[in-house]
């Protein structure tokens, strides 16, 4: 059996460590340049010093980052502590390999097959990354995008501050455009753009059906106004993709549903295993 160590215990490092196959490979611990983290553990793995992870002599080492400079800086601080084996870099295979879109292709797949009714629509676009593969996988379905398209609000990012969620900050995420958007839409005349502050910017569509939802929202109050919008109006057969449900970083969007449920009975909720802790949501 071979053995391996993540260096870089964040969000991206954690996801890491559940998508390691144990029948060949095992993990024997996390390092990071964070003290405040060293001594813990992530499930029942130890979280060490990059230094003290080098010297269990792993066969492997996971560079448990995308970003191209912290990359760098981790693999030259593993050789230095006089690691030896093979790396491999998850801001390379990230490039190569996404599960999340793979997902959302596949729930296309499902909708169109079974004809589910109903509109698509994302909550929380920022440059369209999602949403021009939502467009172009429902063409012939309407397409409602809703953002404030300035970053995050201070009103959620109050209700974020108050319960600990996240350190997310005003204005977050707001290098971003309607036009931009509407730029990478394979089919733009589909897409209806609702600017401004959820849930008020869906006032006049309490009508609308929906078959499929991205909900990438990140913050506690727009994913439960978003359950509380989108989920009574999926068509039966119909799903959302909610993203950052198991990030550590945005911890607000698993209260968000634990506080739905909590409201109005369990949802049909599914996990998975990419980066960034997103589910399936089903309705039945």
């Amino acid at each position: 059996m071979k053995t391996i160590i993540i260096l870089g215990a964040g969000q991206f490092g954690h996801a890491c460590a559940s998508l390691i196959n144990t029948s060949f490979t095992r993990l024997l611990a996390f390092g990071d340049n964070n003290v405040s983290l060293h001594g813990s553990a992530l499930g029942d793995v130890p979280v060490m010093s990059v230094k003290d992870a080098v010297a269990l002599q792993p066969d492997f080492a996971l560079i448990g980052v995308t970003d191209q400079d912290r990359t760098n800086q981790l693999r030259e601080q593993a050789r230095e502590n006089g690691f030896q084996g093979e790396f491999l870099l998850l801001g390379e295979l990230y490039r190569w390999f996404d599960i999340r879109s793979a997902t959302l292709h596949r729930m296309a797949d499902r909708l169109n097959y079974l004809g589910v009714p109903g509109d698509a629509a994302e909550l929380g676009v920022y440059k369209g990354d999602l949403a021009w593969q939502i467009n172009g996988l429902f063409p012939d379905r309407t397409l409602h995008l809703f953002d404030t398209f300035q970053g995050f609000d201070a009103r959620d990012i109050e209700e974020e501050s108050q319960h600990g969620f996240s350190r997310a900050r005003k204005g977050e995420f707001s290098d971003t455009s309607i036009s931009f958007v509407r730029s990478r839409l394979p089919y733009p005349d589909q897409a209806v753009f609702h600017k401004g502050f959820f849930p008020e910017t869906a006032a006049g569509l309490k009508r609308c059906q929906y078959a499929f939802v991205s909900l990438d929202a990140d913050l506690y109050s727009p994913i439960l106004a978003g359950l509380e919008y989108f989920y009574p109006r999926l068509s039966p057969g119909g799903m959302i993709l909610l993203h950052d449900y198991n990030n550590r970083r945005f911890q607000g969007a698993a209260q968000a549903v634990a506080d739905y449920e909590k409201a109005h009975g369990r949802l049909p909720l599914v996990p998975l295993c990419d980066l960034h802790g997103t589910s399936v949501i089903l309705s039945v």
